[in-house]
């Protein structure tokens, strides 16, 4: 009996740690320190305390369930977001989600349909109800006063990763006002439905709420907030004589002037922390991609979680015209947009019917005869932050913790507005028995092997952080052995392998420099990083091929292995591809025309690869008429062919649409020193200088400069200052003693820095 009833507890344990845990939850040992931790401990929880429901109704021979209309839609949208993922573009994304986005998919909407039904059978009544809203508002509240605090520089937790103002533990600043906002009509309602002690902390949590919102001011989060409390004040008028005192309604009064204030004249608060600007779509480009998308897969859109694939093939060339040319977007600027585009007609029309089904049952449940006052107002408080989630969902993209509180809040609706639980037999040897033993065996089959999968996972996302940050810190073995096992534990995550060719590249330049090995071993360990480079590169493409950047990486390996065979014509293929998944974009065919000019430099018909790299080059240019690193290429190109005035021209229209462009400026005046215009190239080098006064490469050739000008101490000067930057460089100290002879500065030494700068799109 005492087994019996611990699994009772098990249950709502589980359900009460969700909502107390979930907006507080994070741990900085993955790259995504939020969601993905989130869902890590949102689904073993969920099918724990699932598990343990259905062992007691089982151990007890009957199971109590709520029937509920709203149970049909929400049941019909999980398998409806399910079958979307077997259509989409990329399956493994719609199913598990990138490493970085994992809310917008098949296993996330799975577990908060079973949070759903976990929540709408284990609440037995307004009692149940009232304990999570208040375990909700807590850990809403603290997440609010956490994200303030750390938005005013004191940091709390002696955790050097988050010490920064932005980190909180819902997302960005407008979220954490959203979430709070949506919270605050609940937290009014339960403060006037409790007692004493009780009623003045909740109004504690009340304002501050209210002070998380005013301080952090988005215009979004007061748009939501005046929405809840015109539904709070229609209500409560109507139901004035029946159910309350003019007193209570004098609150959302106050509450409304107050939202609708800062909401129309967006007044700043004096003291307020600095909120960084936040970007996204204009909804009329997003529609637009809606439409492209709808228009080939109608029924099923792109796919859960496919957002940034469906932005790269169909985003306009007209984005390119702004300073976010070179971002994808991960999502939109509505998250009701993103799901129209993500699962198509039919996942969208099932999402708006449990929607719609939910707001009746409210509004159905306040017109009711019941005389329970305490479950009444539950059902108010749920229908009116319900009604601000759902416009917070049409006029923002939301994180992980909004979509827990949206299905928090629909399962709340399901049991205020549906009958008291009913107790159905399943004692073998019953039919219903068979059935529930079976769903037991089921869910327990299920959960275990999307733990244990879900697990590796995990353990590979911690494995790939700890390889990144190896990687900085300049240790390109460790990161390897780690990137190398988070790609074993998950060899599904095409990023790991993408970051994996890149890491093997560089293990290729520094076998390259190797000084303790003989020829033949620097050549074999070589041609094995070269081998190993191609490999994960090709691996990227193989388990997710519309994913553009893919093709990208695999373009860039070829690339810088040309001379190998085939390399040059594996490069442009890559290219091509990427071309095609990302139509408006200028990079693809810079690339190419880049692999063009260096096909040239080994050909002997050097001409007809040039022409064909303007070509490509004339493409990019067509898509953003101000691509630097497209006109710097055509400007190499004219170079090589004897044309260099040109060359200068084409420059020169180049930094007039890119002024803080920096390799523009460095290659500029190397041209200009080129063709013996010392006075230009001066002017250049400086302007590199100023805009990144350690740039050490654009230092070294002003010294040059200045000293073909017969400027010996400002040459000194200049390499001093190099030479102070770059301590194991031998080839400074002997510039320095023939500049201080009054020598060429390059006397006895053949040297100068490279003149080709990688462009920023590509990191080397």
């Amino acid at each position: 009996m005492k087994s019996i009833l611990l699994l009772e507890r098990v249950s709502k344990v589980c359900l009460y740690a969700l909502i107390l845990l979930i907006p507080l939850w994070f741990l900085p040992i993955t790259q995504n320190v939020l969601d993905f931790q989130k869902q890590a401990l949102f689904l073993p929880l969920v099918f724990l305390g699932l598990i343990a429901w259905l062992g007691y109704s089982i151990s007890q021979g009957e199971i109590r369930m709520r029937f509920s209309p709203l149970h049909i839609p929400v049941a019909l949208f999980v398998g409806m977001v399910a079958l979307s993922s077997v259509f989409s573009v990329w399956r493994y994304g719609s199913f598990w989600g990138w490493p970085q986005n994992i809310t917008d998919t098949a296993v996330g909407m799975l577990g908060f349909g079973l949070l759903y039904l976990l929540i709408s059978q284990i609440a037995e009544g307004s009692k149940t109800l009232f304990r999570l809203a208040l375990l909700l508002l807590i850990s809403g509240t603290l997440a609010g006063v956490f994200a303030l605090v750390q938005m005013y520089g004191v940091f709390l937790l002696p955790i050097e990763a988050i010490k920064t103002t932005a980190f909180n533990t819902i997302g960005s600043p407008s979220m954490v006002a959203l979430f709070s906002a949506i919270l605050l009509p609940l937290a009014l309602v339960l403060a006037f439905s409790s007692k004493l002690l009780l009623r003045a902390f909740l109004w504690v949590l009340v304002f501050l709420l209210l002070g998380i919102v005013t301080i952090l001011n988005s215009q979004i989060a007061w748009m939501v907030l005046s929405a809840e409390l015109l539904v709070l004040l229609v209500f409560g008028m109507v139901n004035l004589k029946k159910r309350m005192d003019f007193g209570w309604i004098s609150f959302p009064m106050a509450f409304l002037v107050i939202a609708m204030f800062f909401g129309m004249f967006q007044v700043s608060v004096p003291g307020a922390p600095e909120v960084p600007i936040e970007v996204s779509l204009s909804r009329q480009a997003e529609w637009s991609i809606a439409k492209e998308v709808l228009g080939d897969r109608p029924l099923f859109g792109s796919g859960p979680g496919t957002f940034q694939i469906a932005y790269a093939e169909h985003h306009s060339p007209a984005v390119n015209e702004t300073i976010f040319w070179n971002t994808r977007f991960n999502a939109g600027v509505s998250e009701l947009l993103d799901w129209i585009l993500m699962t198509g007609i039919l996942g969208s029309l099932l999402l708006f019917g449990a929607i719609g089904t939910g707001l009746f049952l409210g509004v159905r449940r306040l017109f009711s005869q019941d005389e329970d006052h305490v479950a009444w107002m539950m059902g108010l408080g749920a229908l009116s932050s319900f009604v601000g989630i759902v416009l917070a969902f049409i006029l923002s993209s939301v994180p992980f913790v909004l979509w827990f509180v949206f299905w928090v809040l629909l399962a709340m609706l399901a049991v205020t507005g549906t009958g008291r639980l009913k107790t159905v037999s399943i004692a073998p040897p019953s039919v219903l028995a068979v059935g529930a033993s079976f769903s037991f065996l089921l869910v327990l089959i299920f959960g275990l092997g999307l733990l244990f999968v879900g697990g590796q996972k995990y353990a590979a996302e911690v494995q790939y952080l700890k390889g990144a940050r190896a990687s900085l810190e300049g240790n390109i073995e460790e990161s390897l052995e780690r990137v190398t096992s988070a790609a074993q534990l998950n060899p599904s995550a095409d990023l790991y392998w993408r970051e994996l060719s890149q890491l093997y590249l560089v293990q290729l330049s520094r076998v390259s420099q190797r000084q303790d090995l003989t020829e033949e071993q620097r050549q074999q360990q070589m041609q094995l990083a070269a081998s190993n480079a191609v490999a994960a590169a090709r691996q990227a493409v193989t388990v997710a091929d519309q994913n553009v950047a893919n093709w990208i990486v695999q373009g860039f390996i070829y690339r810088n292995l040309i001379g190998a065979e085939g390399a040059d014509a594996f490069a442009i293929a890559s290219y091509e591809r990427a071309a095609e998944l990302e139509p408006a974009s200028p990079f693809s065919w810079t690339e190419i025309g880049r692999v063009r000019i260096l096909q040239a430099q080994q050909a002997t018909d050097k001409d007809t690869f040039f022409e064909m790299a303007l070509e490509d080059l004339q493409k990019a240019l067509e898509l953003k008429q101000d691509y630097a690193p497209a006109h710097y290429l055509v400007a190499a190109v004219r170079e090589q062919q004897g044309q260099v005035e040109e060359a200068i021209v084409k420059l020169e229209d180049a930094k007039r649409a890119a002024p803080r462009d920096i390799g523009l400026a460095f290659q500029l005046g190397s041209m200009y020193r080129t063709q013996k215009n010392l006075t230009a190239a001066a002017q250049e080098f400086r302007r590199a200088l100023q805009i990144d006064p350690e740039y050490a490469n654009a230092r070294y050739m002003l010294g040059l400069v200045y000293d073909e000008q017969g400027e010996k101490d400002l040459a000194i000067a200049e390499f001093e200052r190099v030479a102070a930057a770059n301590p194991d460089n031998g080839d400074l100290p002997r510039i320095l003693q023939n500049l201080r002879q009054g020598l060429p500065a390059l006397e006895g030494l053949n040297t100068e820095p490279p003149l080709q700068e990688a462009p920023p799109e590509i990191n080397e």
